[in-house]
C-alpha cells in the first residue's frame, strides 16, 4: 500500500463547491483508484452506492474539462441502516461521495453523515429535543470499504490526512468475546483453544498436513528410510555432532518440558503487566497450546500407523495399529519451545535460528536408533503445524492499527507511521 500526498483533493473541494455541493459535505480523506478509464469507476461507484441508499442525486464527473470536474452523489437522508424500532434521540443518515478525475484513474472520497433531532446538554450526559436536525460527531469515512467493493484487485492509494489530523486505518475491534466475562483469563484461553483447533482442521491446513503425511508415508514405506538411517548411523553418530544431538533428548521430555511450559503461562498472570512476565507468560501460553492442539492427532497417527523403532529390525513399512511408534513423540514435543519463540521474535535471524534448533531433538532420536527419519519428520511437523495455527490465533484476536500523521520538516515533508498489535 503506498501512501502519497495529494494536492487533487484541494481541486476536489473547488469543484464540488461549483457544483452547489452543500457546505456540511465535509469529507475527509480519499483514495486513488487506478483505472485506465475514470468513467467506469464513476458508474461502478453509482451502482454501488445505489445499491444501499437511495439516491436524490448525483452529479457526473466532466473527463474532459480542464480541470475536470468532480463529480458528486448523495443519498436521501435515512433512519440508519439496522435499526429495528424507532430510537431516542431520532436519527438519520445520508452518504455523500466525491469521484475527482485524475490521470490514470480517478480519486473517491466517501463518507456517512449522521444527524440527530436532539442536542447533549449537562456536558453531555443527557440529551434534549433541538429546533432541527444537527450534525452529530465528526462524518464517518468509509472510504476504505467502498473502494474495496469497487476494486477488489487495485491496489489504492491513501492520500494524506491534514497535518492538524491522526488518520487511523484498520482499527482494533470494539472488544474482545471475554471482556465481559466474569472470569476473563479463564475465557480468553476456552476462545483461543477453541480459534486454535479451528485454525488446524481448517481446509488449507489440513491440505498441508496430508500432504505431509503423505510423504512420510513414501519415506517409511519404501528405502528411504533404511538407507537414511544406516547413513546417519554410520556418518554422524561416532562424531562430535552426533554426541551433541544424543544430550538434547531431554528437551523432548514431557515430563520435564510441560511443567516448564506451565510455570511460565502461571508467571505471565502473576505479572502480568510487566514486560518480562508477558513475555514469559505469552511462549509458555503458546508452547502450552501448541501440546493441546498437537497432542491428540500425534497419539492417533502413532497408532494408526503401526510403525515400529530402527532397533525392533522390522523395518520402517506401516503396518496399521500394529505399534505405536510411527510419529516420534520427542521430535513433537523437543520442537515446540523454539517454535513458540520463533513466532514471538522480529529478527529473522534469530528467527531463522530457533527453527533450526527446533531440529535438534528429532536428530537425537535418530542418533540413537530410536527412530526412523520419517518418524521424526512426522513429530517435528504436527509441531510446526500446531504452531501455525496458534500464531494465526494471536494475530485474529491482537488486531492491528496503523496510524498516519503528516511531518513537516523545514521544506521538507514526510509522514509518520505508527502501527500496534
Amino acid at each position: 500500500m503506498m501512501l502519497v500526498a495529494s494536492p487533487l483533493m484541494a481541486v476536489a473541494a473547488d469543484r464540488v463547491e461549483q457544483a452547489d455541493e452543500p457546505a456540511a459535505a465535509d469529507v475527509p480523506g480519499g483514495m486513488f483508484l487506478p483505472s485506465p478509464d475514470g468513467a467506469i469507476i464513476w458508474r461502478q461507484t453509482l451502482a454501488t452506492i445505489a445499491a444501499d441508499w437511495p439516491v436524490v442525486r448525483a452529479v457526473e464527473p466532466d473527463f474532459t474539462a480542464v480541470p475536470p470536474r468532480a463529480g458528486l452523489i448523495e443519498s436521501a437522508w435515512v433512519e440508519p441502516p439496522g435499526a429495528t424500532q424507532p430510537a431516542w434521540p431520532p436519527k438519520r443518515q445520508r452518504v455523500v461521495v466525491r469521484v475527482v478525475p485524475a490521470v490514470g484513474g480517478v480519486w473517491v472520497d466517501a463518507a456517512v453523515q449522521t444527524e440527530s433531532l436532539a442536542e447533549t446538554v449537562g456536558g453531555g450526559e443527557a440529551v434534549a429535543p433541538a429546533g432541527g436536525w444537527r450534525p452529530q460527531d465528526r462524518p464517518d469515512s468509509f472510504t476504505v470499504e467502498l473502494a474495496a467493493r469497487l476494486a477488489p484487485t487495485a491496489d489504492p492509494v491513501y492520500s494524506l490526512p491534514p497535518l492538524e489530523q491522526r488518520e487511523m486505518f484498520a482499527p482494533r475491534p470494539a472488544e474482545l468475546p471475554w471482556s465481559k466475562s466474569r472470569f476473563p483469563r479463564l475465557s480468553r484461553a476456552g476462545h483461543k483453544i477453541w480459534e486454535d483447533y479451528r485454525n488446524f482442521y481448517d481446509c488449507q491446513s489440513l491440505v498441508c498436513t496430508t500432504a505431509a503425511f503423505g510423504a512420510g508415508a513414501l519415506m517409511a514405506n519404501t528405502g528411504f528410510d533404511d538407507t537414511m538411517q544406516a547413513a546417519w548411523l554410520r556418518g554422524v553418530e561416532p562424531t562430535g555432532l552426533g554426541t551433541f544431538f544424543t544430550g538434547c533428548k531431554d528437551i523432548g521430555e514431557g515430563r520435564y518440558a510441560l511443567p516448564i511450559f506451565g510455570v511460565a503461562a502461571a508467571t505471565g498472570l502473576v505479572f502480568e503487566g510487566n514486560p518480562v512476565g508477558d513475555v514469559l507468560g505469552e511462549w509458555g501460553s503458546r508452547s502450552l497450546r501448541i501440546f493441546v492442539v498437537g497432542a491428540p492427532p500425534l497419539y492417533v497417527l502413532q497408532m494408526a500407523t503401526g510403525a515400529s523403532r530402527p532397533a525392533e529390525d522390522v523395518g520402517s513399512k506401516w503396518h496399521f495399529w500394529n505399534d505405536n511408534n510411527g510419529v516420534s513423540g520427542h521430535a513433537f514435543v523437543g520442537a515446540i519451545p523454539f517454535l513458540a519463540a520463533a513466532d514471538m521474535v522480529e529478527s529473522p535471524l534469530l528467527k531463522g535460528t530457533l527453527y533450526v534448533c527446533s531440529t535438534f531433538v528429532g536428530f537425537s532420536r535418530m542418533t540413537t536408533d530410536s527412530h526412523y527419519p520419517s518418524q521424526v519428520f512426522l513429530g517435528w511437523y504436527l509441531a510446526w503445524a500446531s504452531a501455525r495455527a496458534v500464531d494465526a490465533t494471536e494475530m485474529h484476536f491482537a488486531g492491528m492499527e496503523v496510524q498516519v500523521v503528516p511531518l513537516p520538516i523545514g521544506e521538507l515533508g514526510g509522514v509518520g507511521v505508527t502501527t500496534a498489535w
